[in-house]
């Protein structure tokens, strides 16, 4: 069974299969793929300052400028 992006199993537990899209074209996008990110970080090891170089990403810009 599943649960919260991981599969049990009687004899293992792993994550789920992960995709990660990373054609970003809307903020919304953007913040998926830093959701997706923020969740393996754990599980893979890497540090929350590699994530740094993709925050501005996050930002988006004023409704006023569209």
């Amino acid at each position: 069974w599943t649960y919260s992006g991981w599969r049990i199993t009687e004899s293992s537990i792993h994550p789920q299969k992960l995709t990660i899209h990373t054609d970003i074209r809307t903020l919304h996008n953007a913040q998926k793929l830093m959701g997706d990110l923020q969740w393996l970080r754990p599980v893979v090891g890497f540090p929350n300052e590699w994530l740094n170089e993709l925050r501005p990403l996050l930002q988006g810009t004023s409704p006023a400028q569209s």
